[in-house]
């Protein structure tokens, strides 16, 4: 259907004849015609109609319930004047389905204070399944920017649902006081997309020690099929983007993820036992099936990547650039203490696959497994690490350890000891390679055609078709392209 302008009597103009032929048809209300809502910093709540012409003037005035503006399908369109863009508001909150957006060829921010105690910028709730989020920025909120709200039950794990099937796309979302994005348990099919996301933290005073925060850019707990491609995510207080708490099939691909204080992309973490569905997840894994490809990560306190008691998750050409520089190792098998709960799982990661990708560090292990003596002891991998095809350039000589019981490189090895030790690897191959500034590939870069094959990758960072032999990383060279000058 094609959406009316606003005003409630242009909305009951628009709604009679089709309630009318709904009823004819025998058919359930509620398919009345969808509108599109303006609003603009030089609008009017009280005079104002919603029309283009005659916008209202805040967001909260038109999304609360008790002024009957909104209904299911609406667009809320907010102009973004010149010199006049800037809603300040907390407390945005999306109740039924609804497409929030720039007006075209303008740009609105939302901005919520991380003064105002507890804040929120934009909540979406479960009865708002479906929304979508486009060309906007969002700032602030003492705890989050965008938080997905859930009525799932922690306690006894019954029945519920989250805020499901949201768009984030073409948006920024900043310096909020935690996380920037909160996602949470059974919302799913969440996807985040060509958006730039940074600042997280900003309630943590300069000095703060690393492990006191807790503000990460996407913050996934027990969601289903996340996708997050094509971002932008960079100066993040602590990790870019983590899927945690039992998240299943997540996909996260195409990123670049640069400057953050611990983890790039975390493929499960650390959650306490309440958020586990055990009627779907009863081992307590943080994270299954999860998809990490073709994403350029770079500049990271900890792991460029880590798995935390993971199952069957998926790295695959991947760039990683000067990552874990305080520590871990770039591709590091974590373990999850789980609040030391009795009954909790604290599974190691099993059945990974790690192949096709390019570790570049300075002095920083390139892969580690841990072991922690806690709890009669913790290991972060059951098996083989699942690793090959990979390319180590460490400068000198890449380190790798394996701290489980009778390993002989606990304390560290090269990656002949590695191979020796865990039989992975056997493919992979330490030496120099040469990269554009930006972290793609060069004409003379020597990972081009040196990966592996495999189903899940078929395209490059910049969605580029591959073809095999696969380039190793997460650019394929395209020679068509400009040569780039710089190097890495």
């Amino acid at each position: 259907m094609s959406a009316t302008t606003g005003s409630k009597s242009a909305r009951n103009s628009a709604r009679g004849p089709l309630f009318a032929i709904a009823l004819a048809l025998g058919l359930a209300a509620g398919h009345a015609e969808a509108a599109e809502w303006f609003v603009s910093t030089l609008g009017n709540d009280g005079t104002g109609t919603g029309s283009i012409s005659a916008p209202f003037r805040t967001l909260n005035f038109v999304l609360d319930p008790a002024n009957e503006i909104v209904q299911a399908n609406d667009t809320v369109t907010l102009r973004g004047p010149a010199g006049n863009t800037i809603y300040n508001e907390c407390e945005v909150r999306l109740r039924v389905p609804l497409t929030l957006r720039s007006q075209p060829g303008e740009w609105a921010r939302i901005h919520c204070a991380i003064s105002v105690e507890d804040s929120i910028a934009v909540q979406i709730d479960p009865d708002a399944s479906g929304s979508r989020l486009s060309r906007i920025e969002i700032s602030g909120g003492a705890i989050y920017a965008v938080f997905l709200q859930t009525d799932w039950e922690q306690v006894g794990n019954t029945a519920g649902r989250g805020a499901s099937n949201i768009v984030i796309e073409d948006c920024i979302l900043r310096d909020s006081g935690r996380d920037v994005v909160k996602i949470t348990p059974k919302s799913n099919d969440v996807t985040i997309r060509r958006c730039e996301i940074y600042g997280s933290g900003q309630i943590y005073p300069p000095g703060t020690p690393l492990e006191e925060k807790n503000a990460e850019g996407i913050d996934n707990v027990n969601s289903a099929r996340m996708t997050v491609e094509d971002n932008y995510i960079h100066d993040i207080a602590t990790s870019g983007v983590y899927f945690k708490g039992g998240a299943t099939d997540a996909l996260v691909q195409r990123n670049v993820i640069e400057r953050v204080g611990e983890g790039g992309i975390l493929v499960g973490f650390d959650t306490s036992p309440e958020f586990f569905d055990l009627t779907e997840n009863p081992g307590y894994f943080e994270a299954i099936r999860g998809i990490v490809r073709n994403n350029l990560i770079r500049d990271t306190g900890r792991a460029g990547i880590g798995l935390y008691a993971s199952r069957d998750a998926i790295i695959a050409n991947n760039t990683l650039l000067r990552t874990a520089n305080i520590g871990q190792a770039a591709i590091y098998f974590g373990v999850t203490l789980q609040d030391f709960d009795p009954v909790a799982g604290r599974p190691a990661s099993v059945n990974p696959r790690i192949v096709n990708n390019l570790v570049k560090t300075t002095g920083a292990a390139c892969i580690g497994i841990r072991w922690a003596n806690e709890l009669g002891g913790l290991s972060g991998l059951s098996g083989s690490p699942g690793s090959n095809f990979q390319w180590f350039d460490d400068g000198s000589a890449c380190s790798f350890f394996d701290g489980r019981p009778g390993s002989a490189i606990e304390d560290g090895g090269n990656l002949a000891a590695w191979r020796l030790q865990t039989g992975a690897d056997t493919a992979s191959i330490e030496a120099p390679v040469s990269l554009a500034a930006d972290g793609r590939l060069l004409p003379t870069s020597a990972v081009i055609d040196r990966g592996t094959t495999l189903a899940e990758v078929t395209d490059d960072i910049d969605r580029e078709s591959r073809s095999a032999p696969l380039d190793i990383g997460a650019d394929e060279l395209d020679l068509s392209e400009v040569f780039r000058d710089g190097f890495e």
